[in-house]
């Protein structure tokens, strides 16, 4: 029996380990600033991207490779689409072999306040990416080639 408590208890411990790296949280007022708060002191890129942007497609599907042989990178996206179906980003970030990041998803209706709320001049231009080593936050608007990710990466 305590066989069967340890297996279950084993079980259980992984599948929520798994579970909570797959939730896409709700991306609301002052989830940008609890971001940087949450990776204070880490290097970390957040991008923000739309389903529609083929840009933030074009940035996504280069960062798996890069981010792989930088893992004390964290990688968090945000899906400025409100209320896009969390499986929708799931298979979106499996697609691109980005499981693990930290993914979020724009939760009002008014985008618009989302976009104030993380910087007063965003008018929701896409994608946008900040990249911060830990001290600094670089801001990035636009779509970064590979070449200029890469050469952040290496300064770290």
């Amino acid at each position: 029996m305590t066989t069967l408590r340890l297996w279950l208890f084993a079980s259980f411990v992984l599948f929520s380990g798994q579970l909570q790296a797959e939730q896409v949280k709700p991306f609301v007022k002052g989830s940008f600033s609890a971001i940087q708060q949450q990776y204070e002191g880490q290097a970390y890129l957040v991008l923000f991207w739309g389903k529609d942007c083929a840009y933030c497609m074009k940035e996504l599907a280069f960062l798996s490779p890069l981010l792989k042989a930088n893992p004390a990178v964290t990688l968090v996206t945000v899906a400025t689409d409100p209320f896009l179906d969390e499986s929708f980003i799931r298979d979106k970030m499996a697609e691109f072999d980005l499981a693990e990041a930290d993914n979020w998803v724009f939760a009002n209706e008014y985008p618009e306040m989302l976009y104030f709320d993380v910087e007063k001049r965003w008018r929701g231009e896409l994608p946008l990416t900040y990249l911060s080593n830990g001290k600094d936050i670089v801001r990035k608007s636009g779509l970064l080639k590979e070449a200029d990710i890469a050469a952040w990466l290496q300064t770290f």
